[in-house]
């Protein structure tokens, strides 16, 4: 049923009331225009790549393009990678200093004298954002004293190293933190795959390598894209039937060799020697003669000249070191072909 206005005064006191409401609702539009914007949080994105599949880089801002890495030594609770400075060389060999792993995503963009981080973190202001090909509930942070709110994917801590290059070469793919001219920070850097966060290093090589005391033995390159350099593999007692026995703490002192693609062979290597074989996380580490091969993460090298050559080589001083359960790390000799 509806009802009239019948006396002037009662339209009168209408019109009053309404334009009470007029005047509230414009002075809450106000308020609402005046209240700052919510700071925008970093966008991560995928990169579509011939080499590593689909992986993460920047997706904003000054840092768009830049490629996205993790670290093996990042795991347990614990940062392989930290703020903490460490004794290692800077630009030649005898000038030493000291040098931090990460630092604030600001060294991302330091080239001249400042107290530049080797591996800068992905930061953010406010929650991260998944751009195209980026799963969002694999997003999240990390708090971090003297980094920030560092941006994690799949619980794996984001770092930056180089810029964008076209075509796409990731000159921090494959580095292994563990010996000179850097400090020993006893981890393998991988570009980080956007499908499920782990890491994408691509098609491993196998080669051979001859240690000092001329014994050959089996090795795997890494650094592919600043000239690759062979790092003594080894093979661990505690593996049955293919299957790794060293996953959590000790994959962190044990490097699993891990692919993206069917392993290649370099040298006098066979390709029927070679294998795979999935570990419970899901990656495909690479095997020789069906044996699970390791990287040791606190790996000796040693220098030819005064200077050092730009590929210092590996020394193989885990071999005969002990593993979870009383297993034995073994470098991994060539098979007769």
């Amino acid at each position: 049923m509806a009802f009239r206005l019948t006396t002037k005064s009662q339209r009168v006191a209408a019109i009053t009331v309404a334009a009470v409401i007029a005047v509230l609702s414009l002075a809450s539009t106000v308020r609402a225009s005046a209240t700052p914007t919510a700071p925008a949080g970093t966008v991560v994105k995928a990169m579509s790549t011939a080499t590593y599949g689909s992986v993460l880089v920047a997706g904003s801002g000054r840092l768009a393009g830049y490629p996205l890495y993790a670290v093996s030594s990042d795991a347990g609770g614990k940062f392989g990678c930290s703020i903490k400075p460490a004794l290692g060389y800077d630009v030649s060999e005898g000038v030493t200093t000291q040098l931090p792993c990460t630092g604030p995503e600001l060294d991302a963009m330091c080239f001249d004298d400042c107290p530049i981080a080797f591996w800068p973190a992905l930061t953010t202001t406010a929650a991260p954002v998944a751009g195209s090909g980026v799963h969002q509930d694999l997003l999240g942070t990390v708090r971090r004293p003297g980094v920030g709110d560092q941006v994690t994917y799949a619980g794996h801590p984001l770092y930056l190293f180089d810029g964008p290059s076209h075509p796409f070469v990731p000159l921090g793919e494959g580095s292994l933190g563990t010996v000179p001219p850097l400090p020993p920070w006893h981890g393998l850097w991988d570009l980080v795959s956007s499908a499920n966060g782990q890491p994408a290093p691509g098609v491993a090589t196998i080669e051979t390598e001859a240690l000092p005391h001329d014994k050959t033995v089996v090795a795997a390159e890494e650094y592919p894209t600043s000239g690759r350099t062979a790092f003594t593999v080894y093979s661990f007692s505690g593996d049955r039937s293919g299957v790794t026995g060293c996953s959590g703490a000790c994959a962190i002192t044990w490097i699993p060799v891990l692919t993206t693609g069917v392993p290649s062979v370099a040298g006098a290597v066979a390709v029927k020697d070679v294998g795979v074989v999935r570990r419970p996380d899901g990656t495909t580490q690479v095997t020789y003669d069906g044996k699970p091969l390791y990287l040791y993460s606190a790996e000796q090298v040693v220098f030819g000249h005064a200077g050092g050559p730009p590929h210092p080589v590996a020394v193989g001083n885990g071999n005969g070191l002990r593993g979870p359960g009383g297993g034995v790390f073994s470098v991994v000799v060539q098979l007769p072909q």
